[in-house]
C-alpha cells in the first residue's frame, strides 16, 4: 500500500495485530505525509493510552477530534483516555459524545454505565441551569446556552440541562446542535417525554424525516394526544406523500381543537394533493378563518386557486387583490427612501430571491442564466430564502456575485438588507408559493420589483412593478384586467429547459404493445373532476388504449381514481398507477408511453418539455385568458407543434385519437422532438439571457425617466 491512507490502513493492521512500533511508524509516516490526518492522530492517541500514557492520549485524540468532532470511535477512546487520568465528568461527556453520534455504540454505553454510578452533582450545576432557566424565560438566549453549558460541564449527566440547552439553540436555528443535546439526554433518561419531541421536531427542521418520525412516534406514546407533535408527525407524512396517514394525525388535533388554523391548513393541503378540491377549499377558508395572521394560510389558498377548474381568471384576481389590501396596504407607508442613482445606462445590481435554489426545476431553469449573464451590465446578488442546501445550491451560489443565505431573516429584515445591497431590480421566483418572501417585496425593497418564473398568476400586489410573460401566454387587450402588475411580454418564450438527466429516447411502446399508451406526468392536483372525464372519453374512443398515470398518493387516492375510472367504463388493468417516483424513474415511465395527455386548466410547462425531450408528443387545451390556462400551451406552440392544441373537448380527443392512429407519425415525432427542443428558444440560453437583460433595462429606463 501507498500513500497516507494506505499507510493507515496498514497500520491498523498492525494495531489490530498487537504490533504497536511498527503501526505507530506507519501512523507516523502518515502524519508526516499529511499533519491533518484525523486517523493517524486518533490511533497514535490510542498507542499512546495502550502504553499508559492517556495525558498524551488526551492530546493527540482531542487533535483529531479538533479536525472532525463527528467521529463516535474517537469520542469514545477520548473517554477512555479522561477517565484513566481520573476525569470521570470529562470522560462521560466525551462518552455522551459518542452516542449523541451513534445510539447504539455499545462500546460507549458499557463505558458510560460503569461510570455513571455515584458521580453527584455540585450546587454549582444546579445554579447554573436555574440561572440558564432565568434566562431563557426572558429571551436571553446566548446567556442561557452558556449557564446551560456550565450546568452539563460540571453535571454531564444533568438530563433536563442538556433538555433545555438544546431547546435553546433550537430557538435559534442551530438544530444540528440541538440534536446532539436531545440525544445525550435520552442516553441519560430513556423515557424523556420532552427530549423525545424535541428530538422529533429539530430532526425534521434538519430535513432527517426518518429520525424525526421515530422520535415523535416514541414521544406519542407516551403523549397520545400531544396537538403540537401530531401537527409535526403530520407535515412528515405529508412531505413523504403519505398522505391517508397525515389526515388521521391532523383530524386528531381537529377533534380536540375544532378552531386549529394550522391543522385546517394542513388537511387543505392533504385534500389538494388528493385532488379532493372542494374539501381543500374549504379547510383554506376554515385556515384564514381561524388564524389571527393568516398570511401563509390566505397565500396556500392563492396557490390552490390556480390549479382548480371552479375558478375563473377575475375570481383568482380578486382574491389575490384581496390579500394586498389586508396585508401589503398596511406597509405602504412604511417604506424609507431609496438611495440608487437614477442613470438608465449605468451598471445594474440585480437580485434574485427564491426557496428554490436547490435540485428542483427552477434551479434547474436558473442555471444557464445565471451563466449567461452579461457581468459587463450586471452585478448578480442571489438571495436565498429555503432551509436546506444541496449541490445545486453550491453551484449557483457560485455563479452569482453575491450569494446571501437569508432563510433565518424576516420579512423586514430582508427588505433593509437588500436596501442596505442598493438592489436596483429585485426579482421574484416563488409568488406566493411555498416558502416565498412577497411581503419582503411589499415593504419596496428595489426600485424596480419584477415577478418571474415560479408563479402562474397575479401577485396582487401593487408593489410588484412587472410581471414578466409572452404574448401567447398572456395575449394583449384581454389579459391585463387580471393583473397588479405591468405586463412585459418576452419574445418567443418565458423560460429555459435545462433537463439534469439525459436518458436515450427509447422506441415507441406501441410497436411491441400492439396498442397505445397514454400517459400523465403532472403534480395530481392538477387532475380536476373535469380532466378525468375527458381521459375517460379519450379510453373510450380508442380500443385497447391504456393509462400510465404517475404522482398519485398512494392508498384511498389511487383506490378513487381506479374506482372512478372504473364506473367510466374503463377496466382497471388499462389503468397503471405509479406515487411520486424518483427523478430517473419519472423519465423512464415517459419513456414507457406514446402520447402524453396535458390536465387543465392549468397544463404545466415542465412536464409538457420533459415529455418532449423524451420524444412525447402532448395534447393539450388552451384557455383563452391567461398565463396559468396557457402555459404549457405555449411551449408547443413555440415548438411548431399548435396542432396538439386543442380549443374545446372534442378537439382534444380528436388529438389524442388521430395521434393513437397513426403509428409512422408517433415514430417520427418519437425520433425527432428532442431535435426540434434543443433547436427551440427554450434552449437558446444566450439568446434568452439577452431577452431577459432587455427586459431589466427596459424597465429601468422606465424607473429612471
Amino acid at each position: 500500500m501507498t500513500g497516507t491512507h494506505g499507510r493507515v490502513e496498514l497500520g491498523l493492521q498492525h494495531h489490530g495485530a498487537g504490533r504497536l512500533r511498527e503501526a505507530e511508524a506507519l501512523y507516523r509516516e502518515a502524519l508526516a505525509e499529511d499533519p491533518q490526518n484525523i486517523d493517524a492522530l486518533h490511533f497514535l492517541g490510542v498507542i499512546a493510552l495502550q502504553r499508559g500514557d492517556p495525558a498524551q492520549a488526551v492530546v493527540l485524540i482531542s487533535q483529531a477530534l479538533s479536525r472532525n468532532s463527528a467521529n463516535p470511535p474517537a469520542c469514545n477512546n477520548l473517554g477512555l483516555a479522561l477517565a484513566a487520568q481520573g476525569k470521570r465528568r470529562a470522560a462521560i461527556s466525551a462518552w455522551l459524545d459518542a452516542l449523541a453520534l451513534q445510539p447504539d455504540f455499545a462500546d460507549a454505553q458499557r463505558n458510560l454505565r460503569g461510570n455513571l454510578g455515584g458521580l453527584g452533582r455540585d450546587a454549582a450545576a444546579d445554579a447554573h441551569f436555574n440561572q440558564g432557566n432565568a434566562y431563557k424565560d426572558q429571551g436571553r438566549l446566548e446567556e442561557a446556552i452558556a449557564s446551560y453549558r456550565n450546568a452539563v460541564a460540571g453535571a454531564p449527566d444533568f438530563a433536563a440541562a442538556h433538555v433545555n440547552l438544546g431547546s435553546a439553540l433550537a430557538q435559534q436555528g442551530r438544530h444540528a446542535e440541538a440534536v446532539a443535546c436531545f440525544r445525550k439526554a435520552l442516553v441519560l433518561e430513556p423515557e424523556q417525554a420532552e427530549a423525545w419531541f424535541n428530538l422529533g421536531f429539530s430532526s425534521y427542521r434538519l430535513g432527517d424525516v426518518a429520525s424525526a418520525q421515530a422520535a415523535l412516534d416514541r414521544y406519542l406514546q407516551a403523549q397520545p394526544d400531544d396537538r403540537a407533535a401530531l401537527m409535526v408527525l403530520g407535515e412528515i407524512h405529508f412531505l413523504a406523500n403519505r398522505l391517508d396517514e397525515a389526515a388521521v394525525c391532523v383530524e386528531r388535533v381537529l377533534a380536540g381543537d375544532p378552531d386549529a388554523a394550522g391543522a385546517h391548513g394542513l388537511l387543505a393541503n392533504i385534500f389538494r394533493n388528493q385532488a379532493r378540491h372542494r374539501d381543500a377549499l374549504r379547510h383554506y377558508e376554515l385556515a384564514i378563518l381561524h388564524d389571527r395572521n393568516p398570511v401563509i394560510a390566505f397565500q396556500n389558498l392563492l396557490f390552490f386557486m390556480m390549479c382548480g377548474a371552479d375558478f375563473s381568471a377575475a375570481e383568482i384576481h380578486a382574491r389575490h387583490r384581496e390579500f394586498a389590501r389586508r396585508f401589503e396596504q398596511p406597509l405602504l407607508s412604511a417604506r424609507p427612501a431609496l438611495r440608487n442613482a437614477p442613470d438608465p445606462g449605468r451598471r445594474l445590481r440585480l437580485g434574485y430571491v427564491s426557496p428554490e435554489f436547490r435540485s428542483n426545476v427552477i434551479g434547474y431553469y436558473m442555471q444557464p442564466i445565471l451563466e449567461n449573464h452579461d457581468r459587463a451590465q450586471f452585478e448578480i446578488h442571489g438571495y436565498f430564502t429555503g432551509p436546506r442546501h444541496d449541490s445545486v445550491t453550491e453551484r449557483i451560489a457560485s455563479l452569482v456575485d453575491h450569494w446571501h443565505d437569508v432563510a433565518a431573516l424576516s420579512d423586514e429584515e430582508l427588505a433593509a438588507l437588500v436596501r442596505k445591497h442598493q438592489i436596483d431590480i429585485l426579482v421574484d421566483l416563488c409568488g406566493h408559493g411555498p416558502g416565498g418572501r412577497i411581503l419582503a417585496f411589499a415593504r419596496r425593497a428595489a426600485p424596480v420589483q419584477v415577478s418571474y418564473l415560479d408563479y402562474s398568476a397575479t401577485t396582487g400586489l401593487s408593489s410588484i412593478d412587472y410581471r414578466l410573460t409572452t404574448e401567447y401566454c398572456d395575449p394583449s387587450g384581454s389579459s391585463e384586467q387580471y393583473y397588479s402588475e405591468k405586463l412585459y411580454r418576452l419574445k418567443g418564450t418565458y423560460w429555459t429547459y435545462n433537463p439534469s438527466l439525459q436518458l436515450p429516447v427509447t422506441e415507441l411502446p406501441m410497436k411491441s404493445n400492439g396498442y397505445a399508451t397514454f400517459g400523465s406526468f403532472n403534480l395530481y392536483y392538477r387532475i380536476t373532476s373535469e380532466v378525468l372525464d375527458l381521459w375517460s372519453r379519450v379510453l373510450q374512443a380508442i380500443a385497447r388504449s391504456r393509462l400510465l398515470i404517475v404522482g398519485v398518493p398512494p392508498g384511498s387516492t389511487q383506490a378513487a381514481l381506479l374506482e372512478r375510472l372504473e364506473r367510466a367504463g374503463i377496466a382497471r388493468e388499462r389503468i397503471s398507477i405509479h406515487g411520486v417516483v424518483p427523478y430517473q424513474k419519472y423519465h423512464e415511465l415517459i419513456g414507457a408511453v406514446d402520447i402524453a395527455l396535458a390536465p387543465f386548466p392549468y397544463n404545466g410547462a415542465t412536464t409538457v418539455m420533459d415529455c418532449l425531450w423524451n420524444g412525447l408528443p402532448v395534447v393539450a387545451k388552451a384557455g383563452r385568458e391567461t398565463f396559468t390556462t396557457r402555459l404549457g400551451c405555449s411551449v408547443l406552440a413555440a415548438m411548431g407543434l399548435s396542432e396538439l392544441i386543442a380549443a374545446a373537448d372534442e378537439d382534444y380527443i380528436r388529438i389524442a385519437a388521430g395521434l393513437a392512429s397513426d403509428a409512422p407519425r408517433l415514430a417520427e415525432l418519437r425520433r425527432t422532438l428532442r431535435q426540434r427542443l434543443e433547436r427551440s428558444p427554450m434552449r437558446d440560453f444566450p439568446g434568452f439571457t439577452r431577452e431577459l437583460e432587455s427586459a431589466y433595462r427596459a424597465m429601468w429606463k422606465n424607473w429612471c425617466a
